[in-house]
């Protein structure tokens, strides 16, 4: 079996991102869907020459989401490193899934037409 190509794998995450979480950041603003598939396709795109740059542009963080960011970032600095240190990210990316639980437990509930919603 062949090797994936970085975009092949980015295109994949996508996918995976878009069914399995419900988020499509590269989801047009206008209503158009494009499909899922060409939506991946630009997205691995972007990500690979943003990646080029070595800099991520990824927003100002919200006071009670702020401690799930750090950790989150990194975990994200530690899977840089490539495998050996893929260990280390785990603890933090789960440090960063009780924060965001405890903050969502906290956080009064969500009318319920935007239970769900398709972020993105």
């Amino acid at each position: 079996m062949p090797r994936l190509s970085v975009e092949d794998r980015i295109r994949e995450a996508y996918i995976e991102m878009a069914t399995q979480a419900n988020y499509r950041p590269q989801s047009p603003s206008d209503g158009v869907n494009s499909g899922l598939h060409e939506e991946a396709a630009s997205y691995a795109k972007r990500f690979v020459a943003e990646e080029q740059t070595g800099k991520f542009h990824i927003g100002i963080s919200d006071y009670t989401t702020n401690r799930g960011l750090v950790y989150t970032i990194e975990a994200a600095r530690l899977l840089c490193r490539g495998l050996l240190a893929g260990d280390h990210a785990q603890k933090p990316l789960e440090m960063a899934v009780a924060e965001v639980k405890m903050q969502n437990d906290r956080r009064p509930g969500l009318p319920e037409e935007l239970r769900g919603a398709r972020l993105g």
